[in-house]
């Protein structure tokens, strides 16, 4: 049901003093925030060449005869030599900032985790700092740069990087919170799609933000405020700062709406009609004048992928050495109690869908899989998948091995070959992967993992969909913050030994 809206004089002139208020009232709002954003950003960096001078003065300095005490005495001493550092650092400076702004991180209408932003700091950091190495390597700098000034420069400045984004994000928390940074949002159209966004905008912890309500046609919503004839009406009298058009376009003529409340000085935002439809990851782009949405299969490439895989083979080369012990103890055990190999090898299907050999601690009597074919009526697993509690193949020793994951450590050489990760899918069988819909077969995009979502969240308990859908998630929502949060919290559900068996 809309409500009752404010009559407003059509006469131009009238028109026109509105929207002239209303886009003085946006532009005062602005200004105030990129005034507060400018001095935000100018201290920043202002704290970085503060930092560099210090570190300056006191690594290179004593080599010309210069200190803290005679530091500004001796300035006119410091110039030459530090001319070349200044224009490594400038550049360096310049490169880190245009990096972070691309990702829109001085936007305070962007809303990110810290952790997300400490990991995009560090990133833009390394970027930089590689880029103008390379740099001054071609124009062939004949200064030798100290290593331990750069180093430390480059650390302290990421300590520095990510205590201004904490004040900086609590500062406009503040002001959010207060109501001075608070921003309208009006959704055009009560569909599907935009009663989801309007549960997301609820259900966030965004702060600064007042949900107006629903423009529709359909007046069964109480959140609907007036029909599409009436958007210009709700925009002026509800002092709309976001609209989003959720209505697909063969139901409304966007053209035109977008010509009549262009003079209001609001930000508009599109969902694609495909929206709905694809549960990809999307990025823009634009080939000659058209604009493109182009599905990503996951956010795990270029950087992020090479800095995943370091991790991979950086973690499991650590894992093999410190845990050398452990697998020779637990090799004796398996000999000890039942005859047969160590290992036990399996045919799995990879990334892309190539076989591997996966292995694993032998935690079942030797020969178990030709036995399997007369258990198969008691499989408690849903889906492909073959799982028993008590399954009677289950050696003593075994039992343990399986309880808290240990029988998957041999899993480390595949993780450092490249055929596993640390954190991925869970490893396929071919027969399974036989049966796959075409939706299953997302999971081979990425390398599969010793661990992940599915192991956190259940392991053995969750059904097979379940599992199918938490590595999908993980393909598609993937970073860095979330690689490191599955990492920590496999510790405890391997020490607890949940859903293993």
């Amino acid at each position: 049901m809309s409500v009752e809206l404010s009559t407003t004089d059509s006469h131009p002139t009238k028109e026109l003093e509105t929207v002239g208020r209303l886009a003085s009232y946006k532009m005062r709002a602005i200004s105030s925030l990129n005034a507060l954003q400018g001095v935000l950003i100018f201290l920043e960096f202002i704290c970085y060449i503060f930092t560099f001078f210090i570190l300056f003065t006191w690594r290179v300095g004593p080599e010309y005869g210069f200190s803290f005490r005679t530091m500004i005495s001796d300035l006119w001493l410091q110039i030459p030599v530090m001319f070349d550092y200044a224009l490594f650092i400038s550049m360096f400076i310049g490169l880190y900032w245009l990096l972070v702004y691309q990702k829109q991180f001085y936007d305070p209408r962007h809303e990110r985790g810290l952790s997300d932003e400490f990991v995009i700091i560090l990133k833009a950091i390394m970027i930089s700092f590689l880029i103008t190495l390379g740099v001054s390597f071609l124009l062939k700098n004949t200064l030798v740069y100290s290593r331990v000034l750069l180093v430390t420069f480059l650390m302290t400045t990421y300590v520095e990087a990510s205590l201004f984004r904490y004040i900086r994000k609590r500062t406009f928390h503040q002001l959010k919170k207060s109501g001075k940074l608070r921003q309208r949002v009006l959704i055009v159209g009560a569909g599907r799609v935009g009663q989801q966004l309007y549960e997301r905008y609820t259900d966030s912890s965004i702060r600064g933000i007042e949900l107006v309500g629903f423009v529709d046609e359909r007046q069964d919503d109480a959140r609907i405020i007036g029909d599409l004839d009436q958007l210009e009406q709700v925009i002026k009298q509800y002092r709309v700062d976001i609209l989003y058009i959720t209505i697909p376009s063969e139901k409304i003529k966007i053209n035109t709406m977008l010509q009549k409340i262009y003079k209001y000085h609001i930000d508009i935002r599109i969902i694609p009609e495909l929206f709905d439809r694809l549960s990809s990851v999307y990025e823009y782009r634009q080939d000659f004048d058209y604009p493109c949405l182009q599905i990503v299969k996951t956010p795990m490439r270029g950087f992020n992928l090479i800095m995943k895989r370091s991790m991979d083979i950086i973690l499991s080369a650590i894992g093999i050495i410190v845990g050398l012990p452990l697998l020779i103890l637990v090799a004796l055990l398996i000999k000890i109690n039942s005859p047969g190999p160590i290992l036990f090898k399996q045919t799995r299907i990879g990334r892309n869908g190539v076989k591997f050999t996966m292995l694993k601690f032998r935690s079942m009597v030797n020969g178990a899989e030709g036995r399997k074919r007369n258990l198969l009526h008691r499989n408690e697993a849903t889906g492909h998948s073959f799982k028993l509690k008590s399954d009677p193949r289950v050696t003593r020793v075994g039992s343990v091995l399986r309880k808290y994951s240990i029988d998957e450590l041999p899993q480390l050489w595949n993780v450092l070959k490249g055929e596993m990760s640390l954190i991925g899918p869970r490893p396929s069988l071919p027969e399974e992967v036989q049966q796959y819909s075409d939706y299953h077969w997302r999971r081979m995009d990425v390398r599969p993992g010793m661990t992940g979502l599915w192991q956190v969240s259940g392991r053995s308990d969750l059904t097979f969909e379940e599992w199918i859908n938490l590595d999908i998630q993980y393909i598609e929502r993937w970073s860095l913050a979330m690689e490191m949060k599955i990492l920590i919290k496999t510790v405890p559900v391997v020490i607890k030994g949940t859903g293993a068996y």
